[in-house]
């Protein structure tokens, strides 16, 4: 167990760091430290950001693994655990592809290269790890007011949706939240039955029950609920 909890501090740790370098770089308007300046260089007059070329213009980048979406780097120092819905501040003193930062208590340096792969597209190669992350910009939403569903939360979600329309709630879930950042959900009886599957946005919580075109909207419950 406590392996396991220092991987996920390391894989906090390591997104953080890349976060705290791509948003130093130029063209971001200094914002990798943690503030909340605004650069309108890449901004378009209905208030959406466009990939203007700069290794990495301001604005919010979807990143995933190849298989699954893992999070989001905000451009105002802060990086958003897309699975498990940490929030994360971070400093940094960029260098040359690499990035001393602090994150909280711990210390962590790595270096990375990073391929401009086409309109708001990104490659990032961390050196030490020989492993690629895969960027996205996400032009319609702003940095600090930026949200997002974590698997925990689309969990609690759906068994709320299902639980409202059958007036029984389910006994467990399973979710993935796919590279394109949908999530595919599929609810449990206490015998191990599927009982219902939903595909929704992982951002706004939109989708169809699995297997049709039923429209839902999965949206957290109220205290009034």
């Amino acid at each position: 167990m406590m392996k396991k909890r220092k991987n996920i501090m390391l894989r906090l740790i390591s997104v953080a760091a890349f976060a705290a370098l791509i948003f130093s770089l130029p063209g971001c308007s200094g914002i990798g430290n943690g503030s909340s300046a605004k650069s309108d260089d890449n901004r378009n007059e209905d208030g959406t950001y466009f990939d203007n070329g700069e290794t990495f213009c301001r604005g919010v980048w979807a990143v995933d693994d190849g298989e699954k979406r893992t999070g989001y780097y905000r451009a105002n120092g802060r990086f958003v655990d897309a699975q498990l819905g940490m929030d994360v501040p971070f400093s940094v003193d960029v260098k040359e592809n690499a990035a001393d930062f602090h994150l909280g208590a711990a210390d962590f340096t790595d270096s990375t290269t990073v391929e401009n792969t086409g309109k708001g597209k990104r490659t990032v190669t961390w050196t030490n790890e020989n492993r690629e992350e895969y960027l996205t910009l996400l032009g319609g939403q702003e940095p600090d007011t930026f949200s997002s569903y974590s698997r925990n939360d689309l969990g609690e979600m759906a068994m709320d949706y299902y639980e409202i329309q059958n007036e029984v709630r389910p006994e467990s879930v399973v979710i993935n939240i796919s590279a394109d950042g949908m999530a595919s959900i599929q609810l449990y009886d206490k015998a191990g039955n599927e009982i219902a599957g939903y595909d929704v946005d992982s951002i706004t919580g939109k989708g169809t029950v699995k297997d049709s075109e039923e429209k839902i909207t999965l949206v957290r419950r109220t205290t009034d609920d």
